[in-house]
């Protein structure tokens, strides 16, 4: 695909979730986090960013079947502390301290178990049924023995509070504080699937795209136990691309305000800064998947990310952030010569 068609598709998507996010925006429905609209820089003692050895026992709330698939759906409590300041208002929104994640396997698969992959979504997913039709029945049978662990991330889906304008809106679309926070327990909540993980399969991958690939790269500071990480559509400079992300209109609207009353925008992130901390982990378990002509997540920040993490495995593909789609059949071969690598212990 050449950059032109790239940025108009891209163009087209990014205009297409605004118009989504802002149409459920209401800000007399915004809950408690609306009182943080005031921008407040955090201590940078705090450590945002930690491993989590041990799991709340998972308590499976839903069976089904989709597309051939065996669904199993768990929850399980999170362990994770929010920042001081958060504490209330945490423990009016409990949904969210729960962690959902299903668990999907072939429905007459007959091979033996060999791994699972921890598979994180994108930012304001509504759900994971295009994930179940299009990406894991294939990737299910590209992979024999694999099971999927779907996790839902802190804010979407089921953990979404009441009054939340659209699933995610808080851990972007609202203040520094929350964003730091959602993206703590993000990588704190995904290293408790880990540790569960690790008891129940052989080898574990975790993985995913957009949102889903920026809580991989901060996992990759604090937790090594994973065999694989897969960074997918993540960079680093997370401040700069939070500057630029005009999927999320409230944000886009504090951010002149913020700047106006003289905040340097990116500062107020700054624990979000990749290039902050030190990896664990070496490069041949690390997976960049990036897009040549990407504009949320550019191909210059994730270079830093690969320079970073000396990353093995680099995949760049000839479209933008929202063009994978169409570029998905080529990505998602490469992906499972690697994983099938990884499975074989080679």
């Amino acid at each position: 695909m050449n950059k032109l068609l790239s940025d108009c598709i891209e163009d087209l998507g990014v205009n297409i979730f605004k118009l989504l996010n802002r149409k459920e925006s209401n800000p007399n429905i915004f809950h408690n986090y609306c009182l943080l609209d005031a921008p407040v820089e955090l201590d940078q003692k705090v450590k945002v960013f930690k491993k989590c050895e041990t799991y709340n026992q998972p308590e499976l709330v839903g069976t089904t079947i989709i597309s051939d698939l065996n669904i199993n759906t768990y929850k399980l409590l999170s362990k994770h502390r929010p920042i001081l300041i958060l504490e209330d208002l945490n423990k009016k929104n409990q949904i969210n301290n729960n962690i959902y994640f299903d668990e999907i396997s072939g429905k007459d698969s007959k091979c033996k178990e060999r791994g699972c992959l921890i598979y994180l979504h994108g930012f304001s997913e509504r759900s994971y049924d295009n994930e179940i039709k299009f990406l894991f029945k294939k990737l299910l049978k590209e992979v024999p023995g694999l099971k999927v662990l779907a996790v839902q991330l802190p804010y979407h889906m089921k953990r979404s509070p009441a009054g939340q304008p659209y699933s995610g809106n808080y851990i972007f679309d609202s203040c520094p504080l929350v964003t730091i926070d959602g993206f703590s327990q993000g990588v704190h909540d995904v290293s408790q699937v880990i540790s569960y993980a690790k008891k129940h399969y052989k080898k574990v991958i975790v993985g995913g795209f957009s949102l889903g690939g920026l809580i991989t790269s901060f996992l990759g500071t604090c937790d090594d136990r994973a065999d694989l990480y897969i960074m997918g559509q993540a960079g680093a400079s997370l401040p700069e691309t939070l500057e630029h992300l005009h999927v999320c209109p409230g944000l886009t609207t504090k951010r002149k305000s913020w700047i106006k009353q003289g905040w340097n925008f990116q500062t107020l992130y700054t624990q979000l800064e990749l290039i902050k901390y030190k990896p664990v982990i070496p490069p041949e378990k690390v997976v960049s998947i990036a897009g040549a002509y990407d504009k949320l997540i550019t191909l210059e920040r994730v270079n830093t990310l690969r320079e970073f993490y000396k990353s093995k495995f680099n995949i760049t593909y000839r479209s933008g952030h929202i063009g994978l789609l169409i570029e998905w059949k080529n990505v998602m071969n490469q992906i499972v010569i690697i994983i099938n690598r990884v499975l074989e212990g080679v």
